[in-house]
């Protein structure tokens, strides 16, 4: 999940009163007309729907919505739907409730191509800003006994790598929670003596004097990455590119935008779409580890130019065997398999200028 809630606000998918559904006006009609797309490039109610979370971070495809400047470069009317995991947003994506979800982590992502979903990542957003909070006693890795964290979520995924690659698997005590309010809640309490959680909870816990013992950027350099993407439907990928390619020029060019000179202007407007004050949004997104330009195409593809050996591959692999380890995939498929999930042609086009 890419975006998560702060402390004390609705969690992504809980009811926000007075909060109708989101339309936006993304294209002029004369725009799409006279680029030859028309309804039939764009689906067919003529809107591009987008499954999201809502949160204290305004990704790139709220940011997208919230400015006329990037909407007007994608040909269609973009609708954002909020949904309230990665799992729920893969089901409705395969139900053909909308043909994207931006912020998908890989743990939902893989399960969902490995159960049979033909779902395709094209665009690498980010990696999950969490980090392992301790109390006072814990000095060092071995000096942990009980670690809480969120059950089957990207940070679970990461939580486990990090222990196996220090060597404490089945030393430590993993305690699974059903949200990051409750794991919050335990330490606090003093039942835990560390927790796995989402940087919004973190600098919360930090206030009541919990230090940080390593990072989601720290344990994503180990191959153990909590990874967001923008997923599409394969079908709906072949049919309309010219889509899916406005969606990820805009999308980047987001990401660059909200670390520039004038980040605020374009966080400020995409709060009304996450739930949360433009303030918090501002603060929460300038510091969120978008995945940077330069280091983009080596997650999509590796060296030798194909999806199979690049990053991205590799961490699917790492997640399958995480699932299936969780009762949660028969097993893990094979890196021609894997590969078909991937698509670095857009990001290479937007590369080589085809970006409006």
């Amino acid at each position: 999940m890419l975006r998560k809630p702060l402390p004390g606000r609705p969690l992504p998918g809980e009811p926000l009163l007075g909060r109708p559904l989101v339309r936006i006006a993304a294209a002029a009609t004369g725009l799409a007309l006279a680029a030859g797309c028309g309804t039939s490039a764009r689906g067919a109610t003529g809107t591009v729907e987008i499954g999201y979370f809502q949160g204290a971070v305004a990704g790139p495809e709220a940011v997208v919505a919230a400015r006329e400047d990037l909407s007007a470069k994608v040909p269609g009317k973009i609708e954002l739907r909020p949904i309230d995991s990665g799992v729920a947003g893969m089901a409705q994506l395969r139900a053909g409730a909308f043909p994207f979800v931006a912020g998908v982590g890989n743990p939902p992502f893989t399960g969902a191509f490995t159960s049979g979903t033909d779902v395709t990542a094209v665009y690498v957003e980010g990696i999950d800003a969490s980090g392992l909070a301790v109390d006072a006693k814990i000095k060092a890795p071995g000096d942990l006994r009980k670690v809480g964290v969120l059950v089957g979520s990207t940070l679970d995924f990461q939580l486990r790598g990090w222990l196996r690659s220090q060597g404490l698997t089945g030393r430590v005590q993993v305690a699974s929670f059903a949200s990051e309010a409750a794991e919050a809640a335990a330490w606090k309490a003093g039942k835990i003596d560390a927790v796995y959680i989402s940087q919004s909870f973190l600098l919360e816990l930090q206030k009541h004097g919990a230090r940080v013992l390593v990072r989601s950027t720290d344990i994503a350099r180990l191959g153990y990455a909590a990874v967001n993407m923008l997923a599409v439907s394969t079908p709906y990928a072949r049919r309309h590119r010219d889509v899916v390619q406005a969606l990820v020029c805009q999308m980047s060019r987001a990401e660059a935008l909200v670390k520039g000179p004038r980040a605020d202007e374009y966080i400020a407007p995409a709060a009304r779409f996450v739930g949360v004050a433009p303030a918090d949004a501002i603060a929460a997104t300038r510091t969120y580890p978008y995945i940077p330009a330069s280091e983009e195409g080596a997650w999509l593809k590796g060296p030798d130019g194909t999806a199979a050996t690049g990053r991205l591959a590799q961490n699917f692999k790492l997640t399958a065997e995480f699932l299936v380890t969780q009762g949660r995939a028969k097993s893990v498929p094979d890196p021609a398999r894997i590969a078909r999930h991937i698509d670095p042609s857009f990001w290479d086009k937007a590369q080589a200028g085809g970006c409006e």
